[in-house]
């Protein structure tokens, strides 16, 4: 019961410090490896600090969560972390070669195997760090570039390593 009370407080105090931020932003970018990443962000500290999510899609997709604060007094530089989606690397799955030994066969199984090679990437899910250039400062509209770094695991394989990505985003 107690432990209940204590959910709803927070919650509570997690719905009014939203409510009384000064900004909700949205953004859309892209870079490499995620090709399309639409964020949903909030101004947070008078500005000099924002809370984001977004969805990153590109040769794997996935989500991620990030915190971020100005470095400088101009706003245009920011260290932050983040949580979730980091980077994508390719399974490494070994293409199936068929019993058919005819030209068909063979043929076929090439195509197959370019096709599975194209698309057995897998998302690095983790917890890393960000680097974020602004060109106009945080939480102020204008373009972003944004450096991430991190170490996690795959999404299929479950194996450990760091991964990272670099994008380039507008604010609106």
């Amino acid at each position: 019961m107690k432990l209940n009370k204590l959910c709803l407080g927070t919650l509570l105090t997690v719905c009014a410090f939203s409510s009384n931020a000064n900004d909700v932003n949205f953004s859309i970018g892209g870079g490499y490896p995620f090709f399309v990443i639409p964020e949903v962000s909030l101004s947070a500290n008078e500005g000099t600090q924002r809370w984001y999510a977004n969805y990153k899609l590109g040769l794997n997709d996935g989500f991620s969560l990030g915190f971020e604060h100005a470095l400088t007094a101009n706003k245009k530089h920011a260290l932050g972390l983040v949580i979730g989606a980091i980077g994508v690397r390719d399974d490494e799955r070994e293409c199936s070669k068929t019993d058919d030994d005819s030209i068909s066969g063979e043929l076929g199984n090439i195509i197959g195997c370019a096709i599975v090679a194209a698309f057995d990437q897998e998302t690095t899910n983790g917890l890393g760090v960000s680097y974020s250039y602004l060109f106009r400062g945080l939480n102020d509209g204008g373009w972003r570039v944004r450096f991430e770094l991190g170490y996690g695991e795959g999404s299929d394989s479950k194996e450990k390593r760091a991964d990272g990505g670099v994008s380039v985003s507008y604010e609106f």
